[in-house]
């Protein structure tokens, strides 16, 4: 259980109803369920530590990259942290680490590459016997009748891929065939004639079972809120343009090259091996120093079997797509973005760049054409400074991948329609374009007005300045809309908030949330139920009731199967909520559904890789974060999509540090142990409490404690010695502003000389808590900016003038905690080199002054 909070406890379950995906069922009327339901709305889980439970279970996480260690190994590790043996197994994963801080580029390449340049000319010729094949190969793969072993998300913290593997040849395994044609396309004449008596949303249906009662319901309902639903009838005119897969510079569509191939079954088996994948920096001109991982995939001749084509020469997908910066003169076509999504871009990015034709700033281009090679992507750097940015580049390219998916689909729809028409045999007509469900992205995001944000987005990339034609929307801006906007800018103003409080929470903040957007080329339909829903904006928490705490045969989280693209926006604040409700949600992504009768889901539309149980492997899993955590990553680096992973590392020069104004002694002590919570407990009741007693008095006392469970244990503790006197905050005192304030009280007057105080509860408020004068670390902070706002409060300001003080400011002090695991954290306190530095020395301790 990552951070050590405890997800649900049993009851608090609630079931999905698939006709109305946000209507209550009757398990949430439970008067027993309220407290905990209560829980769930305000941190996003239930209380993880019962006050009469006897004991504290703990989860740790293995270090090792080795996924089939024995378990008399594991145990070995845990059970004493401060041999000298776990030193010395740690030592591959902490030089693993710290080459990911240390490597330097030049020219694009990794330094101390051992691997020399491949040789070019196997992928040339491999090109150029590719430039002929045809693209539809849909029904060229076997079909594997059982399923596929699912990839399991690990809670592994801080897990790093080795720095110093081989180099990549760039040139090797990019997608660069060229003059590949769909050779589906419909004509203008017989998609009119195809269109006749057929609605937009019963052209656009397919395994979803869309009916006309649908559309005329749907239309109904727009015609409530002064819409109107209609087919876009000079839509068509562009069809042909807009689906063209090769763009006027001659780069095929990268959503073709992904998609619409299939995998054989010894390339997926490869992709799936982590000891396959290699990695090398790049560093771009704006986001910096990048690290590429591709798998390196050789292709196996294999049987035909009797479901599979017998043309062996079907084109393979694109493995390991290196992209490459964006060229100066950059044209949204060469990435086949939609006709309707270039000519609207410029409204919704209006905080963009005014001197370029797409608006797009050097950010947004770089980042758009790591999305569209269709790799995973880990960007720490999305602060909320940036947050618009990243914002309108994932939502062009989500809307952008619906569109293209929908029109293929409506485009074989018409064909066989016709075909039926004419009385031909539609035996011989064969479209995989789907997967077993409709939903094919999922974004989750933390806030209600998170996906307010989102949504007024992708409703402007739609239809521009033209009246939206919207199903729903204004009852979406009631629902998801700010509220009483003026009298929140007004109270934060005053309390004095940093600027990252105010972006986090300016707007409805709850986080049990779930809607269904339903795309098609003229329309879009909020609050779709799930299973006839195109994209899927969620909460790791409401998700997670879906799913409840396993995955039976009952759950309904069938609409997951089919994920084309997982979107995590603003990653880091999962951490504060539950990160336990992502690693869950990782796992129930691109299950086989467990009832597809039910679903009554045409096989014959199902593209072949997703009926051999790859569908993990075709996933794009793109990650924003404000900051480098090591929970983020490992999420990210245990995904295997097979065009490979891209991660944004840039080096830090100087870390938060310099921005305390405190004049204060720094001590920086490295325990013995990797994630070793037993050894960090050791320490600190062995070593500093035993100085707080035995010395002179030191009230004002800070406790920092990020990990609850460290917080409740060291409670225990300190109530059973009863040498010291305690006052206590944490994020289950949200609610209780008269305990809070009790706390405070009684710190400041110095009636309590030690205070234990939460990161949670700081993230959720930035109280400034007064009398502070001496802060401990417990362990880092997951936002570097909290350290310094932290030992910011030992300012003069925060004192008791009343009180008479025996030791001068001057002679406050901070002591941090740290084990070799957390030089991540580490780096954004006192940046990359130094943290290097004291992670590498050999004395345990460092001394160093803040505040100058």
């Amino acid at each position: 259980m990552a951070r050590g909070r405890g997800g649900r406890r049993g009851g608090g379950h609630r079931g999905f109803n698939r006709g109305n995906s946000y209507a209550p069922t009757n398990n949430r009327t439970k008067n027993k369920d309220f407290t905990k339901r209560k829980q769930y709305e305000e941190f996003g889980e239930a209380h993880p530590i019962e006050e009469r439970e006897p004991r504290i279970k703990r989860m740790k996480v293995e270090d090792t990259r080795q996924e089939d260690v024995d378990s008399d190994d594991v145990e070995s590790d845990k059970s004493d942290a401060s041999v000298s043996e776990d030193e010395q197994g740690d030592a591959d994963v902490v030089s693993k680490l710290l080459a990911t801080f240390d490597t330097q580029v030049v020219n694009g390449k990794a330094v101390d590459s051992d691997e020399d340049d491949d040789d070019d000319e196997d992928d040339e010729e491999d090109d150029e016997e590719d430039d002929d094949d045809k693209e539809d190969a849909s029904d060229n793969n076997e079909v594997d009748d059982g399923e596929e072993e699912n990839e399991e998300v690990e809670e592994e913290e801080n897990e790093i891929d080795d720095d110093d593997v081989p180099l990549l040849d760039d040139s090797s395994d990019e997608g660069d065939s060229e003059d590949e044609s769909d050779g589906e396309e419909v004509e203008e004449e017989e998609v009119e004639k195809a269109k006749e008596g057929i609605d937009d949303d019963e052209e656009d249906g397919d395994n979803t079972n869309e009916t006309v009662d649908e559309v005329a319901e749907s239309s109904e309902n727009e015609r409530d809120e002064g819409g109107e639903v209609e087919d876009d009838k000079d839509a068509d005119e562009d069809d042909d343009d807009d689906d063209k897969d090769i763009s006027p510079s001659g780069k095929e569509d990268q959503f073709v090259q992904h998609y619409e191939r299939n995998l054989d079954e010894s390339m997926a088996e490869q992709v799936k091996d982590s000891e396959k994948w290699t990695s090398n920096f790049q560093k771009w001109p704006t986001l910096g120093r990048m690290r590429v991982s591709v798998p390196k995939v050789e292709k196996k001749p294999t049987k035909l079997l009797l479901l599979q084509d017998e043309e062996e020469d079907a084109p393979l997908p694109t493995i390991g797509v290196i992209p490459q910066p964006p060229e100066k003169e950059y044209h949204l076509d060469d990435y086949h973005v939609r006709e309707v999504l270039q000519r609207n871009l410029p409204l919704a990015n209006v905080n963009g760049d005014s001197t370029c034709p797409t608006s797009l700033t050097k950010r947004q281009k770089e980042l758009f054409s790591v999305l569209s090679s269709y790799n995973d992507l880990y960007y720490p750097e999305a602060t909320h400074s940036h947050w618009e940015e990243v914002q309108k580049v994932y939502a062009v390219h989500i809307l952008n991948h619906v569109l293209k998916t929908r029109k293929r689909v409506s485009n074989h729809n018409a064909k066989w329609t016709k075909a039926q028409a004419d009385k031909k045999q539609t035996s011989e007509l064969i479209f995989r374009d789907q997967g077993y469900t409709r939903p094919t992205v999922l974004v989750l995001l933390p806030f209600k007005h998170s996906a307010y944000r989102l949504v007024e987005t992708l409703v402007t990339l739609m239809f521009g300045d033209q009246t939206p034609n919207v199903v729903n929307l204004k009852r979406f801006r009631s629902d998801y809309g700010p509220k009483n906007k003026s009298k929140t800018e007004s109270q934060t103003g005053k309390l004095g908030r940093p600027d990252d409080f105010q972006a986090i929470f300016d707007g409805d903040s709850n986080e049990d949330f779930k809607i269904g957007l339903k795309i098609t080329k003229s329309s879009m339909k909020l609050y779709a139920e799930f299973y006839q829903s195109d994209i899927l904006l969620a909460s790791p928490l409401a998700l997670r009731y879906i799913m409840s705490t396993s995955f039976s045969i009952d759950a309904e989280s069938d609409f997951l199967s089919s994920l084309e693209i997982l979107v995590l926006d603003q990653a880091d604040i999962f951490l504060m909520q539950n990160w336990e409700h992502v690693l869950v949600l990782g796992e129930g992504v691109n299950q086989v559904p467990r009832n597809l009768q039910k679903l009554g889901t045409d096989l014959s539309r199902v593209r072949l890789w997703a009926l051999n149980g790859h569908m993990p492997l075709y996933r794009q899993t793109i990650m924003f974060g404000s900051i480098l955590s090591d929970h983020n990553r490992a999420f990210v680096s245990k995904c295997r999509n097979f065009a490979g992973r891209i991660e944004v590392l840039n080096m830090v020069e100087n870390g938060i540090a310099g921005e305390v104004v405190v004049p204060a002694e720094m001590v920086i002590t490295r325990i013995p142990g990797t994630r070793d919570p037993d050894a960090r407990f050791r320490h600190f009741t062995q070593e500093i409490l035993p100085r707080l007693r035995s010395g002179p008095p030191q009230p004002g006392t800070m406790v920092y404690v990020p990990d609850y469970c460290d917080y409740v244990r060291l409670l225990r503790y300190l109530k059973e010695d009863r040498g010291i006197s305690v006052a206590t905050i944490n994020e289950y005192m949200i609610g209780e502003q008269g305990k809070v304030a009790k706390s405070r009280s009684l710190f400041y007057d110095q009636r309590r000389h030690l205070m234990l105080f939460t990161e949670r509860f700081h993230f959720y408020r930035r109280y400034r808590i007064k009398g502070v004068r001496h802060v401990i670390f417990y362990d880092l902070p997951t936002y570097p900016h909290f350290f310094s706002e932290i030992c910011n409060l030992m300012g003069e300001g925060n004192q008791n003038p009343k009180l008479k003080r025996g030791v001068n400011l001057k002679n406050s002090t901070v002591s941090l905690l740290v084990q070799r695991s957390d030089l991540t954290k580490l780096v954004g306190i006192l940046g990359s080199s130094h943290a290097a530095q004291i992670i590498r020395a050999t004395k345990p301790v460092h001394i160093c002054t803040l505040g100058q």
